[in-house]
C-alpha cells in the first residue's frame, strides 16, 4: 500500500471521528444556522481530509 493511500485513509478516518463530533454539537446549539453550517463542514470533510492526506503522507513517509 503507497504512503499516499494509507495518507488519504488516515484522512478519512480523521473525518469520520470529526463527523460524528460535529453532529453531536450540532445536537446541542440552538440555532439553525448554526446547525446547517456544523452538517456542512462535517461532510465537507469527507472529501478535503482524504484529499489532504493523499498528498501529505508521501511528503512525510518520504517518498
Amino acid at each position: 500500500m503507497s504512503a499516499a493511500l494509507i495518507g488519504a485513509l488516515v484522512g478519512l478516518v480523521v473525518a469520520v471521528v470529526d463527523f460524528a463530533l460535529l453532529r453531536m454539537l450540532a445536537g446541542r446549539v440552538e440555532l439553525a444556522e448554526t446547525k446547517r453550517v456544523l452538517n456542512v463542514v462535517g461532510m465537507l470533510q469527507f472529501v478535503l481530509l482524504p484529499v489532504a492526506g493523499w498528498f501529505v503522507g508521501p511528503l512525510i513517509a518520504g517518498e
